[in-house]
């Protein structure tokens, strides 16, 4: 079993095992740092999406139990959809806000300020509530 005391040595070792070389220095360093780099701000951007993406299903869930129990204009707690993992932080909307918010699947309503500027950009704000868009990103491009 391999132990990686970096993420950049796991990721160097992952590139390597599936048949990405990478250019050796000498003393074992990697020449080819971009390849690392561009590994590492994919890794980033999926684990920030799947973070999102777990708090939409939750709050999706809300929106289904809500729905018949309250007023049009009640507002209901949801969770903060921002891709902080550590964030557990309510946001306050009515189920018609919620719904309107996502009408895109690359939305999601967040606390203000809980914005990731290099994966997504803020649709609309308010004193509440932001709706943050992903950015949309080809097959194959590199940022």
């Amino acid at each position: 079993m391999r132990i990686f005391f970096t993420r950049s040595e796991q990721l160097a070792h992952t590139a390597t095992a599936s048949g990405q070389s990478a250019a050796r220095h000498p003393r074992g360093r990697c020449d080819s740092v971009s390849a690392v780099t561009v590994n590492r701000d994919a890794i980033r951007r999926e684990r920030l999406l799947k973070n999102e993406q777990t708090f939409r299903d939750h709050n999706n869930r809300r929106v289904v139990f809500e729905e018949g129990a309250v007023g049009v204009d009640e507002p209901v707690p949801f969770v903060c959809e921002c891709g902080d993992p550590d964030c557990i932080e309510g946001v306050e909307l009515t189920v018609d806000e919620y719904t309107t918010a996502h009408s895109a699947a690359n939305r999601f309503t967040v606390k203000p300020g809980h914005v990731f500027p290099e994966v997504e950009g803020v649709a609309a704000g308010g004193e509440r509530f932001w709706v943050v868009e992903k950015f949309i990103v080809e097959a194959g491009a590199q940022s």
